[in-house]
């Protein structure tokens, strides 16, 4: 009974354990994660690709499968759709309404260039009116919002020609006077364009003028996701530009839904922070990804998963839970010992019960000895009675079999006592 009874408390701490042991191994397993990102073959849907390529690589718990989009606007839709958990979108296209933001991925600045002439051209975004325009694209149309900034400028639609081009056909557009002005809207430290920019400068006889926006902040608090922004002087080296000039900016951003969990989205903004270095191998322009600004005021809404890991904020599984798990097993290890005290107790008490029944029968043979015909009968009943709760401890293994051959010894003596004393008051 007593080896039954301690394999069974054992099964139960293992138990509790083992249920421990197994929710934290659970917690370590890879998950895997949708991503929009689109148009396929352009920047940010190669970007998507090279993180997922890199999660792999790194065995990192937190996977990601693309889904590939004609571009950020139908990413967007798809994650208010939930259909997919993140999305790469863009800042001033219409954003999912449930979205938070994890990472940003790109900051684009909106960059206007002409040629540098000693008298006119083109010094303002006012100039640009009833000129030829190049807008470049790298990823989604750029056009639609060129548009909206031109009126700002109070440049009516018709009134520029904008022409959509790529960015290795700038210097000759510019250098055969096909167009007047290039606007770019581009990451400023990417390779390509670090290049193009100094081919530009050099197709030039004057060289290259960079336009200030001086209307950076009308444009940042009427156009949706556009924030004002600086490019600072050299930013293309030999003094391109000479000095810093205003400007706006969009964003690319990482954005999950509103109701993904705080430490599922922390471990996910920490996965895509962590993984700039892997990526940037194939992708340079991965490492210009920034935390997101997630101060009072903050134009675009952060995840709170993703505030609290760039915070410092964020904890891992064990540290959340450490104290409930040690506390349980502290708990199972202390319920274990009480079970197994209390069991040894019990065993001690069947046995104590034992003996002291062992004892009965050798007092009841000393009474058979003196007791009176009435008297003897009554003490023939007690040790039936004695043989019976005997019989049933050996049922329930309370009884040792030295216990039982002990009393069986005892009841045979009684009984020649009995029988000896009932023959000489016969």
């Amino acid at each position: 009974m007593r080896r039954r009874s301690a394999l069974t408390v054992l099964a139960i701490v293992l138990g509790i354990a083992g249920l421990v042991l197994g929710a934290v191994f659970l917690t370590r397993m890879p998950r895997t994660f949708t991503l929009a990102a689109g148009p396929a073959g352009l920047e940010t849907h190669r970007y998507a690709e090279a993180i997922a390529q890199a999660s792999q690589e790194a065995r990192d718990r937190i996977r990601y499968k693309v889904v590939t989009t004609s571009g950020a606007a139908e990413s967007a839709k798809l994650l208010e759709e939930r259909k997919v958990n993140l999305a790469i979108v863009r800042s001033d296209y219409e954003l999912p309404p449930s979205g938070q933001t994890l990472l940003v991925n790109a900051r684009r600045l909106v960059i206007v260039m002409a040629p540098q002439l000693r008298r006119g051209g083109v010094q303002k975004l006012a100039d640009l009116k009833g000129k030829r325009v190049a807008v470049v694209n790298l990823t989604d149309p750029n056009i639609p919002l060129v548009r909206r900034i031109l009126a700002v400028a109070e440049i009516a639609e018709g009134e520029a020609t904008l022409i959509e081009s790529e960015l290795s056909e700038i210097p000759d557009l510019l250098a055969t006077g096909k167009v007047d002005a290039v606007i770019a809207i581009v990451v400023p430290s990417a390779r390509n364009v670090t290049e193009i920019v100094p081919q530009i400068a050099r197709r030039l006889p004057g060289g290259i003028r960079f336009v200030p926006l001086t209307e950076a902040d009308a444009i940042a608090a009427r156009i949706i996701g556009v924030e004002t922004a600086d490019l600072p002087a050299g930013s293309f080296g030999a003094g391109r530009p000479k000095e810093e000039v205003a400007t706006v900016a969009i964003s690319y951003r990482t954005m999950t839904n509103s109701r993904t969990p705080n430490q599922i989205a922390g471990d996910i903004a920490k996965s895509l922070y962590d993984l700039r270095a892997r990526v940037s191998r194939q992708l340079p322009i991965a490492f210009s990804a920034e935390v997101p600004d997630a101060k009072t005021g903050a134009k675009f809404s952060v995840h709170p998963g993703a505030v609290a890991f760039f915070e410092g904020e964020n904890t891992s599984f064990l540290e959340r839970y450490s104290e409930i798990i040690l506390t349980v097993l502290w708990g199972s290890t202390l319920l274990g010992s009480a079970v197994s005290a209390g069991l040894a107790w019990l065993s001690r008490r069947q046995h104590d019960n034992g003996r002291n029944l062992i004892g009965e029968i050798a007092a009841l043979t000393e009474r058979a000895r003196k007791a009176a015909a009435p008297e003897l009968a009554a003490i023939e009943a007690r040790a039936d009675a004695i043989v019976a709760e005997l019989a049933s401890n050996r049922a329930k293994r309370w009884t040792t079999d030295a216990e039982m051959q002990a009393a069986s010894l005892a009841l045979d003596h009684f009984r020649s006592v009995a029988d000896a004393a009932r023959e000489q008051r016969a």
